[in-house]
């Protein structure tokens, strides 16, 4: 299409509850929402950066800043259309943003499958065996006071039909808490633990107690940019080490499981800075026969349906962070997705619809808007 204007929103959600991590809580989920405008085309993208530069050094205000003053320009200056695969090229020498840069793409991906009649599920996945219609449920709790605190979360999220249940952990509070989360859930539920870095090789000896669980996988158990460490800590435990945070690219995934870091790879569209290199990722893992699944980033609506629709792909092995909206917010700025249980674990249904497949509620979306500026040519 040729963007012809770009609208940016900030919205505000707030949480059911707060979210707790290694690197801080969040209580309002404020988000980046990208509109794009052109003819009579349009689409729509959503900005994974969280609140505070706590998961990574981009932030919802930075975000905001970079593609109003650095992405949008470029953007729109651009002479004739531009589908997703030009934005390589076209912020070649825009160094970092990934999740600004991730947003734009996705609403160019969305417009092109509203033209082409595509859901995202489609374009992600192309060849046989295609697209999954459904993706199993996965559910993430974050920090909680007690073990027994988490036990009873834990319970809850296996009567919703969670049939993966992933427990963030950090120093003190992590032996104690895995025991009393596979108690609750019971032998058939695939349990792992996500440390988002919180703990160094000094820690191994706590790490391997973990394996007494077992866990599908401990995530980013070690700092972000340590890959040697992760690969010395994967030869002293038994569980399965999977990567989140240390995965910024699709090179550094493959030198990441060349180099034993990980034997598990979390596929996190945003945190690539591009949709279509997570599909590419997911292609090389099933290439491979590497386990891999779709993390999540507190998402909203849009980033929900385009995190599903990843999901979808064969590439996708285990259950990825693909919760019902409830589990986070009581209102979003589309129609909510729910977990079904017809028999055994919940599942999310897949969008079929053009693009992302969702209808954005306009009446919602301008109640939950905090901010908004308009970009033309």
């Amino acid at each position: 299409m040729r963007v012809e204007a770009v609208e940016l929103r900030v919205i505000a959600l707030p949480m059911v509850s707060p979210f707790t991590a290694s690197h801080g809580t969040v209580s309002t989920r404020t988000a980046v929402i990208v509109r794009i405008l052109g003819g009579e085309d349009e689409g729509w993208g959503e900005c994974a950066a969280l609140p505070e530069p706590t998961y990574s050094e981009e932030y919802v205000d930075g975000a905001y800043l970079a593609l109003q003053e650095l992405l949008v320009p470029r953007l729109l200056a651009t002479e004739g259309p531009i589908t997703a695969t030009d934005l390589s090229s076209l912020f070649v020498d825009i160094i970092g943003h990934p999740m600004a840069k991730a947003s734009i793409e996705l609403a160019l991906l969305d417009a092109h499958g509203r033209r082409a009649s595509t859901s995202l599920a489609q374009f992600f996945a192309p060849h046989p065996p295609g697209p999954s219609s459904v993706v199993p449920a996965g559910v993430a709790i974050g920090l909680l006071e007690t073990p027994e605190a988490l036990a009873t979360d834990v319970s809850t999220r296996v009567a919703e039909g969670y049939g993966r249940i992933k427990v963030k952990i950090a120093p003190g509070r992590d032996i104690a808490f895995v025991r009393a989360a596979r108690e609750a859930a019971g032998a058939s539920i695939a349990l792992s633990v996500d440390a988002n870095g919180a703990y160094s090789l000094g820690d191994a000896k706590t790490l391997s107690d973990l394996d007494a669980f077992n866990l599908a996988y401990i995530e980013q158990p070690l700092a972000a940019d340590n890959l040697l460490d992760h690969t010395e800590l994967a030869r002293r435990i038994s569980t399965p080490v999977c990567l989140d945070e240390s995965l910024t690219s699709a090179v550094v995934t493959r030198e990441a499981l060349d180099m034993g870091a990980c034997s598990v790879v979390c596929v996190k569209a945003p945190r690539y800075g591009s949709w279509l290199e997570a599909a590419s990722i997911l292609d090389h893992c099933a290439g491979l026969g590497i386990d891999a699944w779709v993390g999540g980033m507190l998402d909203c609506g849009i980033g929900r349906a385009a995190n599903i629709a990843l999901a979808a792909h064969p590439g996708a092995t285990f259950a990825g962070d693909i919760a019902a909206t409830s589990r986070f917010f009581t209102e979003d700025i589309c129609a909510p997705f729910n977990v079904s249980v017809p028999s055994g674990n919940g599942t999310i249904t897949v969008p079929v619809g053009p693009g992302l497949g969702v209808t954005i509620d306009s009446g919602a979306l301008s109640k939950l808007t905090i901010r908004t500026d308009i970009m033309r040519r």
